[in-house]
């Protein structure tokens, strides 16, 4: 039940009403309408790439019917030479000079022609007189078998005319293969007259294979049949290999067909298949020869596999776009109120809101602007209460340093009294200089001073308690030119300085050594008191340290005071450290203080107690 009234509540946000009406208005329209396209996309980038791939096929066939082509023109540079004819008519030529010729023919050819098959093609001429014309090397003498065979002796009762042998057994001795191999008659005019002589020209079946596939993948397999089904010629992968009931099922199934392309699945395998058949006069021991181009399906079902991936990926991405932009259209209407509400109910004193949209004339403009003129008014407020704050812990420091005025200067003019009665000492002045140091710097109606104003007043409270006491207080200070220049609290060292000399002097040395250093650590000036007097008690420190009134009574106005007044001005991180020296006897005094620079005059920063 409480699940349903949590349901019925979501739905009741303006924000997820409206969400929900652009995603039924438009995201599932637009979904729709993408995937449609998604799948006419995929089928016509099926089709175009399937038709690129049986144009490349075509283009394979006319690349083979031009190469034979080329060969039937290739035998009129032989057969029209009148030149060749003419020696080949006289028996008496010296065979040297008839070969001579022969091999200017067949370079004057391959210069005309040097991209074609001319320069693989093997030429062989046999006269009637029993003479052999090669442009390839002779291994053995005799010839004259090739006269023997029937596609030659066709062509030399054929008028001229060119005779065809596909894919016959090599003639050259130690060779293996095929041959795709013409023969034509040349005649003492060309085609007729006295017969003279046989023309050969032969190309290897590896120069006929590049050819066929020109335009295939390498992973294509082309296979040439016979009416009956019998395969003269094939070229396939090892891989792609196509079973032989398979090709003879292909056969009888398009047998009857000039050409044509299809998918067919063989194998377990798709395969595009294209197929042409080869005109006459090029056939096969008189039979019709037909090419079956088997181009796997595989890339291509790959190809539009990725295509479509990348169309797909596209549609969710535009979706989600038009999701997420409904979503935050959404949400915009509604998140300036929840943002509001959101800081109103974790309203703290000091905080700033964040996104009033103050320039807005509608009802949330006016919200926005009575919260910021509400927001002032309490800044306002609490600024008033810090400034009166302020100036309570002003008073309190004030009378804290009217506790040390009367103390010391009592003890400075008891001094200056003793110094005249005992003697007419010429320390008189010098008494005197630094008592009206001390009063001026007391005077001063600034409460921050810099560190060598506050040093300089030390070294004269020194001087006139050694004009007591006759030397017994030695000064050392170690501070750098930059922190000289800095700033602190008037009067906080002085009672540091007055508890040394007054609870740490040792009687059986008759001396006390105090030294003051400062540095900077951590953005904080750190300033440190050492004395060799005799020690603070453990008990004094921790009584000091863990704030109990104990700690008051380490001097007459107490050290207490001086770390309340440097917590109540500058915050509750800073103050007074005090314990015993590690090194040797003594006391040590740590002053944590702010960085204060030229006329710096920070606020409190400790939080509610520092204000």
């Amino acid at each position: 039940m409480g699940g349903l009234k949590q349901k019925a509540a979501l739905l009741n946000k303006f924000s997820v009403r409206l969400f929900l009406l652009i995603v039924i208005a438009v995201i599932i329209p637009l979904s729709l309408i993408s995937v449609y396209i998604a799948r006419h996309m995929e089928d016509t980038l099926r089709e175009s790439l399937s038709q690129h791939a049986v144009e490349n096929i075509h283009r394979g066939e006319e690349n083979l019917s031009q190469t034979l082509q080329d060969m039937a023109f290739y035998t009129n540079i032989f057969v029209y030479d009148t030149r060749l004819r003419s020696m080949l008519e006289d028996s008496t030529v010296d065979p040297f000079d008839l070969t001579k010729y022969f091999d200017e023919i067949v370079a004057r050819s391959q210069i005309e022609n040097p991209s074609g098959i001319r320069s693989d093609a093997k030429v062989v001429i046999i006269d009637r007189f029993g003479r052999c014309l090669t442009n390839w090397s002779l291994n053995f003498n005799d010839y004259l078998f090739l006269l023997e065979e029937d596609w030659v002796r066709e062509s030399m009762t054929n008028d001229g005319h060119i005779i065809w042998s596909l894919f016959s057994p090599a003639y050259i001795e130690g060779e293996s293969g095929r041959y795709i191999s013409l023969a034509r008659s040349i005649l003492t005019e060309v085609t007729s007259g006295e017969y003279l002589g046989t023309l050969i020209i032969s190309i290897e079946q590896s120069q006929f294979e590049s050819i066929l596939r020109a335009f295939a993948s390498p992973e294509d397999s082309v296979y040439i049949m016979l009416e009956d089904g019998s395969t003269v010629f094939e070229s396939a992968p090892g891989a792609t290999d196509i079973a032989e009931e398979d090709l003879h099922g292909i056969q009888q199934q398009f047998g009857d067909s000039v050409q044509g392309s299809c998918l067919t699945k063989l194998g377990g395998r798709r395969y595009l298949l294209s197929y042409y058949t080869l005109p006459s006069p090029w056939l096969f021991n008189g039979n019709t020869l037909k090419v079956f181009h088997f181009c796997d399906y595989s890339p291509i079902e790959a190809e539009v596999q990725e295509a479509t991936d990348l169309l797909w990926l596209a549609i969710i991405a535009s979706a989600m776009t038009v999701l997420t932009v409904s979503f935050l259209l959404s949400r915009k209407v509604v998140t300036p109120i929840t943002t509001l509400t959101r800081q109103l109910t974790n309203y703290q004193i000091g905080m700033r809101f964040e996104g009033l949209l103050l320039k807005r004339r509608d009802e949330i403009g006016d919200l926005d602007r009575g919260i910021a003129r509400m927001d002032a008014r309490i800044k306002r407020l609490f600024r008033s209460l810090k400034t009166e704050h302020e100036q309570r812990e002003r008073y309190y420091y004030e009378s804290l340093r009217a506790q040390l005025n009367p103390h010391y200067i009592y003890n400075t003019l008891s001094t200056i009294r003793w110094m005249a009665i005992a003697r007419s000492a010429d320390n008189i002045v010098e008494a005197i200089d630094n008592l009206s140091a001390t009063l001026k710097y007391s005077m001063g109606k600034q409460d921050i001073v810099s560190v060598s104003d506050e040093v300089r007043h030390i070294k004269s409270y020194i001087e006139i308690h050694n004009l007591r006491y006759d030397e017994y207080v030695e000064l050392s200070t170690a501070i750098d030119d930059e922190i000289m220049s800095m700033k602190l609290m008037k009067f906080i060292l002085q009672p540091v300085v007055e508890n040394s000399i007054l609870h740490g002097f040792d009687k059986s040395r008759g001396l006390i050594a105090i030294s003051i250093s400062a540095e900077v650590k951590d953005e904080k000036l750190i300033i440190t008191v050492l004395d060799d007097g005799v020690g603070i008690k453990k008990d004094a420190v921790e009584a000091f340290n863990n704030r109990q009134d104990k700690g008051r009574k380490l001097t007459g106005i107490g050290l207490r005071n001086v770390d309340e007044s440097i917590k109540g001005r500058f915050g509750r991180m800073y103050g007074l450290t005090v314990c015993s020296r590690t090194d040797t006897h003594g006391t040590k005094t740590v002053f944590t203080l702010p960085l204060l620079k030229g006329g710096e005059q920070p606020e409190a920063d400790g939080g509610s107690d520092a204000i």
